[in-house]
């Protein structure tokens, strides 16, 4: 059975598989008729970091399809790990409870350490300002929804780009498709790390790194704000110089073409004033709720069925 590490392990047409399910499991959710195709199986949500959508998706996600779920929430402090228990062992033994284990963890390349010793198939929620695969997947079928389309866009990435596994995640998805290209608006402290701009000049990938973010609004598709990600900070003070720096005002709006549309893998914190999220453009709210039939098709696939 596949593991969910990176959403780099995704071809075109395993992507281009796994949205047309989500319409098909969306459509199935609204019409109330999920057909249960995990009845007696437990999937184990373990979150090692703060979660509301992910974990609460995923946990909606297997009931919907008729399994049980056993989790923990904080699991640093409420789990073994709390006794310096490794990931390794931690992952035996929920693989001998459960036949989908859902991990997120603070520290980048959890997953790949527990992925070496899991039985059963293991989903990478998130470790650290890494990967998130299943929100790169989520907001590629955001995107497909909204435009209709995957294919020559602009999108802009705004924010905390440094510490984004978000656009981690969706910019190796993105790039698969043609005539994209991304601008990538952040304050100097806040710049992707330069060893992932350099992968993506080699790979040919269309870009252009910006400080400003009016600078670029008309021509986008596509505006992903993030947060400034304050856990990731070691020195408080240097989280203070950065957090008002990037906020997308209600006047900015004026200056976006009409379809475009704005998203946001939340939490917001103050990167978005509330005014914004009144208009239709606003598509982060609709974002969330597409996790949930993105997770409810890749605990299918993690299981083959």
């Amino acid at each position: 059975m596949p593991n969910i590490i990176s959403a780099s392990q995704f071809n075109k047409s395993e992507i281009e598989k796994i949205l047309s399910r989500a319409k098909a499991v969306e459509e199935s959710v609204q019409n109330g008729n999920v057909n249960q195709l995990l009845k007696n199986k437990i999937i184990a949500c373990v979150f090692f970091e703060p979660s509301t959508r992910t974990r609460l998706s995923f946990e909606t996600a297997a009931l919907k399809l008729g399994a049980q779920v056993i989790s923990a929430e904080n699991a640093m402090e409420n789990s073994s790990a709390h006794k310096g228990e490794t990931i390794e062992d931690t992952t035996k033994i929920l693989c001998s409870y459960a036949d989908v284990v859902v991990i997120r963890h603070p520290a980048v390349g959890t997953l790949e350490k527990a992925a070496k010793v899991a039985t059963k198939p293991l989903i990478n929620a998130g470790d650290g300002n890494n990967q998130h695969p299943t929100q790169g997947l989520l907001d590629l079928y955001t995107i497909k929804k909204e435009h209709g389309r995957l294919d020559n866009l602009n999108i802009g990435f705004g924010g905390d780009l440094l510490n984004s596994r978000t656009l981690k995640s969706l910019v190796p998805l993105l790039r698969l498709y043609e005539g994209n290209k991304f601008y990538f608006i952040s304050p100097k402290e806040l710049q992707l790390p330069r060893e992932f701009v350099k992968d993506l000049k080699d790979q040919g990938v269309l870009l252009e790194e910006l400080r400003s973010l009016e600078e670029k609004l008309p021509e986008l598709d596509v505006l992903y704000m993030t947060r400034v990600q304050k856990e990731r900070f070691t020195n408080p003070i240097d989280y203070e110089k950065v957090k008002d720096l990037f906020v997308l005002k209600k006047e900015h709006l004026r200056n976006m073409k009409k379809n475009a549309i704005i998203m946001h893998p939340l939490p917001k914190i103050n990167e978005i004033e509330l005014e914004v999220d009144s208009d239709p453009r606003a598509a982060y709210f609709r974002q969330a709720q597409n996790g949930l039939y993105i997770r409810m098709v890749l605990l299918l696939y993690v299981l083959g069925l």
